[in-house]
């Protein structure tokens, strides 16, 4: 049994316990007895339960938009919300289905390698889908009980239906991992299917859709290897992401600093020379006497910016004051 149920599968369980054909003393038995759960370590689950919840969400989001096109194209109210998700082994799922199916192969894609992450399949039950040639033709959607393979015509009637829908998944998707979802064929023999191994594991999501009273189902089919390329692909893309978006804030927090700094106030010296004395001369000094410096005239002034030497310049004289002509620039 899926983990999460449809708001269907809901509101059947609370009409049952208001009707009285479930014994709410049973629950409570069955709830005691169900608080240790059998694990199976020969098949353990593949997908966590965190990247559970996202495909959750995103599926979702999926059924919505679907559901708001067919509703537009064919011009009849369509409900589609998720029945259920589950793991399986594929060959499992390959064998409960008929030989002539309307499966569609689908492609995942890396945005920034246009890697591929696998294939996925998306299966629409029969039923529906010749419900929808009907409507599309003219009809009012009610014939769609036929035993029989598609021919070519309504084939191509559906291809560019299913590549529409197909699309609205990359739509899903991109709100939580960006992905490029691209239509690749539609296969009609289940036997014929090789794109996923038959020993692998795949999470199996499955569409209740509603079109004019007709209920079924579309199935979304996504290998485990797939759903962990995409969840580790698509970390390492955010990690860059993250990498070049704390960069972007750093040079943006030394722009504000810089910013800040250069309104301050900061004392500048030109020194126009040095010499040493002993102790005794300097003790000496009377006015009037003279201190020759080490220096030349000719020589290059040392400008001091905070204790630290920045610049050498020229001393000269401008406006009657002292000055200097910085001509080389130290730090």
């Amino acid at each position: 049994m899926a983990d999460i149920l449809s708001q269907s599968q809901i509101d059947a369980l609370l009409n049952n316990l208001t009707s009285g054909e479930v014994d709410i003393d049973e629950i409570d038995k069955d709830s005691e007895d169900s608080k240790v759960k059998i694990y199976d370590f020969s098949s353990p689950k593949k997908v966590t339960r965190e990247n559970l919840k996202l495909i959750n969400g995103i599926y979702e989001s999926y059924a919505r938009i679907v559901s708001s096109y067919l509703t537009a194209v064919l011009r009849l109210f369509c409900e589609i919300e998720i029945e259920q998700i589950e793991e399986s082994i594929f060959y499992e799922y390959n064998n409960a289905l008929n030989d002539s199916v309307l499966m569609c192969v689908v492609d995942f894609l890396m945005p920034d390698t246009k890697k591929s992450c696998g294939q996925i399949l998306v299966n629409v039950s029969k039923p529906l889908a010749f419900s929808i040639i009907d409507k599309l033709m003219g009809g009012d959607g009610d014939d769609y009980k036929y035993e029989r393979d598609f021919t070519d015509i309504e084939l191509s009637i559906l291809d560019n239906l299913l590549r529409q829908i197909i699309s609205k998944m990359q739509d899903a998707w991109q709100n939580t991992i960006p992905i490029i979802v691209e239509f690749n064929k539609i296969e009609t023999n289940a036997r014929f299917i090789q794109s996923i191994g038959y020993n692998d594991t795949v999470l199996l999501i499955v569409l209740d859709t509603i079109v004019k009273g007709l209920s079924d189902k579309i199935t979304v089919c996504i290998p485990t290897m797939t759903i962990d390329e995409i969840f580790k692909k698509s970390e390492s893309v955010l990690k860059m992401g993250r990498k070049i978006s704390d960069n972007l804030q750093a040079e943006n927090d030394k722009e504000a600093i810089m910013g800040y700094l250069k309104a301050s106030y900061l004392n500048i010296a030109g020194i126009l020379g040095g010499t040493e004395l002993s102790l005794s001369d300097v003790l000496n000094i009377q006015v009037g006497d003279v201190i020759v410096l080490d220096d030349k005239t000719d020589e290059e002034v040392i400008v001091k910016v905070e204790e630290k030497t920045w610049f050498k310049g020229k001393w000269g004289i401008k406006k009657k004051r002292n000055a200097i002509k910085i001509n080389e620039i130290l730090y």
